[in-house]
């Protein structure tokens, strides 16, 4: 025997990367030159599971409730594998998976080749509110003014995508006092996000104007310089004796921050409940005789009234 050739060579590897039927063949010369050729014909199985790959949902990942997430996967057989017939998610490849509940969810993906191996993939997600609730306030609406001693009834409502109505919603309590105030209202929901609103009113006093000797700017009163001047107003009732922050003056059409500003205006408020009258009995000067001095008041719910006098 001087040739003893093979497809492949002694000892080596049979070419098994690829499925479905592959022949080997050996060819032999002896010396006396006759020569053969024998081939056998071996056909490889595919036993090999297919693989699948989830791209999304993520596993372990946490989406907020509502986030748009469509389902993407993949399943591969391998170089010369039998090829994939199946590819089945729990959902369909760029299905929107739903998101509108809270949860731990799974998804799977069953892969199959054409010689019916089976393989599957597993990821487990979770849905979560991050979502604030949301707080609407009705009453007091912003910027609203109310007359001290009337009533202010708050309405307020709190709702959450997840949770509905079903959850904390706590006001602060309605101050009557006079001055500007801040309502506000606090939500927390089942998932710990939290949410507040607020809003500012006013409680006035029913200050309708002084009375004479007084009168409406921009007319003036007249007075006779070093004499007290009664300064009339009713608040509707008596509002007790410290209905007042301040009194002062200043010279007529100079404006608050304008060299001069302001001084204090000396004197007393009594109550007359009779007329419902509160009188502050503002004492002038002598040397003010030929001039103007505007005389205000500052209520303790904030706001400030003037009225000019022109002395003689």
């Amino acid at each position: 025997m001087i040739v003893c050739d093979g497809d492949v060579g002694l000892g080596d590897w049979l070419d098994t990367s690829s499925v479905g039927p592959h022949s080997f063949s050996v060819h032999a010369v002896d010396y006396s030159g006759a020569e053969t050729t024998v081939t056998h014909t071996y056909t490889v199985f595919d036993v090999i599971a297919p693989t699948a790959t989830i791209v999304t949902p993520a596993a372990g990942a946490e989406y907020p409730v509502g986030a748009q997430l469509y389902a993407s996967y993949s399943c591969d057989d391998g170089v010369g594998g039998s090829g994939i017939v199946g590819c089945i998610g729990t959902y369909p490849n760029g299905y929107p998976l739903p998101t509108d509940r809270t949860g731990t969810f799974t998804f799977n993906v069953d892969a199959f080749d054409g010689a019916i191996n089976h393989g599957t993939a597993s990821v487990s997600y979770t849905v979560v509110d991050r979502t604030p609730p949301q707080i609407t306030i009705t009453a007091p609406v912003e910027g609203a003014s109310y007359l001290v001693g009337e009533t202010i009834t708050p309405a307020y409502s709190c709702h959450d995508d997840v949770d509905g109505s079903r959850l904390s919603c706590r006001a602060t309590p309605i101050d009557t006092a006079p001055g500007t105030h801040v309502f506000r209202v606090d939500s927390v929901d089942s998932a710990g996000n939290s949410a507040s609103a607020s809003t500012s009113y006013s409680v006035r006093y029913a200050f309708a104007g002084f009375y004479s000797p007084l009168v409406s700017e921009p007319a003036s009163a007249d007075a006779r310089a070093g004499d007290t001047v009664p300064v009339k107003f009713s608040l509707d009732g008596d509002r007790g004796l410290d209905v007042l922050t301040r009194a002062a003056w200043r010279p007529c059409f100079v404006t608050s921050g304008d060299s001069g500003d302001s001084s204090t205006a000396f004197g007393s408020l009594s109550y007359n409940p009779r007329p419902d009258r509160y009188t502050f009995m503002w004492q002038t000067d002598k040397g003010w005789a030929g001039s103007c001095r505007e005389v205000f008041i500052v209520l303790r719910d904030g706001t400030s009234h003037a009225a000019l006098v022109t002395f003689r």
